[in-house]
C-alpha cells in the first residue's frame, strides 16, 4: 500500500509493476496517463506515457485513429521500442516538443520531420490556413 510499510522509492521500486500500476489505478482522481508518468518519471519504470500529444501526432501521421483506446496507442508504441525507461522517456520528450513546437491544435508543418509521411504535413498546412 502506497506509503505504509515502506518508503515511497521502496514501494516504487520493488512492488511489481503490473500491482503498482493497479494500485495506483485504485487512487481516486489517477487515470492511466498520471499513473504510467509516475511509474516512468518517478519510479524509473519501464512504462510508455500516452497523453494527447502523443494521440495528435500518432492519429495525424498515421500511426493509429485519432479514437483509439489509451492501452492500443500503448501497446503501439511498445511493440516498436525496446523496453527502455531511457527511450521511453526521450520518445515522450520528443513527442512532447513537436506537438508544442509543430504539431499543436492548429498544426505549423513547414519544417516538421514528419511532414512528408503525414497527411496534415503532407498538404503543408501552417497556422494561418489551419481549420
Amino acid at each position: 500500500m502506497l506509503g505504509r510499510a515502506r518508503p515511497l522509492r521502496s514501494w516504487l521500486r520493488d512492488t511489481p509493476l503490473p500491482a503498482l500500476r493497479e494500485e495506483l489505478l485504485s487512487i481516486h482522481g489517477i487515470g492511466p496517463e498520471t499513473a504510467d508518468s509516475i511509474l516512468l518519471y518517478a519510479g524509473g519504470r519501464p512504462v510508455f506515457v500516452v497523453d494527447a500529444y502523443t494521440r495528435r501526432i500518432g492519429s495525424r501521421v498515421g500511426w493509429f485513429p485519432e479514437a483509439s483506446s489509451y492501452d492500443r496507442i500503448q501497446r503501439f508504441f511498445v511493440a516498436r521500442l525496446p523496453r527502455s525507461v531511457r527511450l521511453y522517456n526521450e520518445c515522450h520528450a520528443l513527442l512532447v516538443a513537436l506537438a508544442k513546437a509543430r504539431c499543436r491544435k492548429k498544426p505549423s508543418c513547414p519544417g516538421c520531420p514528419l511532414a512528408a509521411g503525414c497527411r496534415t504535413g503532407r498538404r503543408g498546412v501552417s497556422h494561418e490556413t489551419a481549420a
